[in-house]
């Protein structure tokens, strides 16, 4: 037996000299349209799962950031102040509620379908968040590798990834405008609506008056995107955040453990269940780092949307930002019901990425899939050399 030169290797060939232990891989830039397809339905059946089974902390947040539901609200203030013990305290102080005591108030007043509020909507949102969210990111990425850089590119992986994500994030934007702002004025009513309801009363609010002509289409659907710039400020700074902290998070998780030699085999980011439970950590972190440099934009964009119910025209952001600045609290206001929005994407990214990755190993497009294999001797067996 021959003393290999060090643990990399894993055999000594008597021509070449030392073999690997692994060959060398490539991620493939160049993809078929099938298959950008079937990344974008991964992202969107993820995103429609995960964001549906969580509609009720999603409900909640908004709920608590717009007080608009006094019903729910003032129930939950009440459950709130009967578990205080100190009679001077229930008599100065105002109860502090969180997402729990809003769930048990719905629950009590309403039932537990209530907590599905909006499902319909949300549905419809999630998937053109999840086609587009996903697969123009990888579209974009893959893209952008193929034209701006070579294989040696070093540090060219986390600019791609920014790069793409911002450029995904506008188109994203541009297709869900109208559904979200749909969605969050949705969650804002007592009672559930279906969104043909909700549809067709934002149109008529917004409907211009005094016309001496019947307004032209363009005019008639420009309000569905009027809060397309809120919309950009919240999602660009949590896609990119979100798309930058998992891919440090996972790379860094994945490039320790496999240094330690805990493994027998290598640790990739959503290959087998480690690499899957690796996937829903990292994206765990992200929906974090992602909810708090974005909520500040996602309560504006919440009560813009919804601002419109109490006086017929919706508030223009800037108003809204400097009644919340004004306002007892100053700038902790900006961040008005994060606590439900925190754990609502830890739980929303981690699933997400979890069942991004596993979907796409189903469909025939995941990491193993898509990676190119630099392998000489194999070639050499096979008679390809």
């Amino acid at each position: 037996d021959v003393a290999l030169p060090s643990s990399n290797y894993r055999a000594i060939d008597p021509v070449f000299g030392g073999i690997g232990k692994a060959p060398v891989t490539k991620n493939a830039v160049t993809l078929s349209s099938s298959q950008y397809f079937r990344l974008a339905l991964s992202g969107a059946i993820c995103t429609v799962l995960v964001r549906t089974a969580l509609n009720p902390l999603e409900l909640v947040k908004t709920k608590l950031q717009l007080g608009s539901d006094k019903e729910i609200i003032d129930f939950a203030m009440k459950k709130a102040s009967s578990k205080q013990t100190d009679p001077q305290s229930i008599s100065t102080t105002i109860p502090t509620i969180g997402t729990s005591e809003v769930i048990q108030s719905l629950i009590e007043v309403r039932g537990p379908l209530s907590l599905f509020q909006s499902a319909d909507i949300t549905f419809i949102t999630s998937v053109v968040f999840g086609l587009f969210g996903f697969g123009a990111t990888e579209l974009f990425r893959r893209s952008f590798s193929a034209v701006f850089f070579d294989e040696s590119s070093a540090g060219a992986n986390e600019f791609l990834f920014l790069a793409a994500a911002g450029l995904a994030t506008l188109l994203t934007c541009a297709a869900g405008a109208p559904f979200e702002i749909l969605r969050v004025r949705s969650m804002s009513t007592t009672e559930n609506q279906g969104v043909k309801q909700v549809f067709s009363e934002f149109m008529e609010e917004n409907r211009p008056k005094q016309m001496a002509t019947p307004p032209s289409v363009t005019t008639s659907i420009k309000p569905l995107w009027s809060s397309f710039i809120p919309i950009v400020s919240r999602e660009l700074p949590f896609a990119v955040t979100k798309f930058l902290v998992f891919d440090l998070a996972a790379g860094s998780i994945a490039e320790l453990v496999n240094s330690s030699k805990l493994l027998d085999d290598p640790l990739q980011v959503g290959v087998g269940s480690l690499g899957l439970l690796l996937s829903a950590f990292a994206g765990a972190l992200a929906g974090v780092a992602g909810a708090f440099v974005s909520h500040p934009a996602d309560l504006i964009l919440t009560l813009t949307s919804a601002s419109s119910r109490e006086g017929g025209q919706a508030k223009d952001w800037k108003t809204i930002v400097e009644e919340l600045l004004d306002a007892d609290g100053g700038f902790l206001n900006l961040y008005a019901g994060f606590s439900a929005r925190a754990v609502f994407f830890f739980l929303v990214i981690g699933l997400q990425f979890f069942l991004y990755d596993y979907i796409k190993s189903e469909l025939g497009v995941g990491t193993d899939d898509l990676t190119l294999v630099l392998d000489v001797f194999y070639a050499i067996r096979q008679g390809l050399l």
